[in-house]
């Protein structure tokens, strides 16, 4: 997959930023894998972090859902605004 930010966020800029991702086997998955154990896991850190009033969870490992890269910066911003508007 490849992202170029300035196109999620609006912004207009004659140079551009690209990630490129690639799938693989090794290492830690980048999206939640659901299985029961994992779920547990999710509902301890869920229960941690709801107990924090200064930290924010968002994304994918926020909410131990699945989401595109759109929806994700889409929740960031929509964060961010309600995060720093009155």
């Amino acid at each position: 997959r490849v992202t170029e930010f300035k196109h999620l966020t609006g912004q207009r800029h004659e140079a551009s930023s690209l990630v490129y991702e690639y799938p693989r086997a090794q290492g830690d998955p980048y999206y939640p894998v659901p299985r029961t154990e994992n779920t547990q896991l999710y509902r301890r850190y869920e229960a941690d972090a709801d107990e924090l009033s200064d930290v924010t969870f968002i994304g994918r490992l926020a909410s131990y859902k699945y989401y595109n890269m759109d929806q994700v910066v889409a929740q960031a911003l929509s964060t961010f605004k309600r995060l720093t508007q009155p």
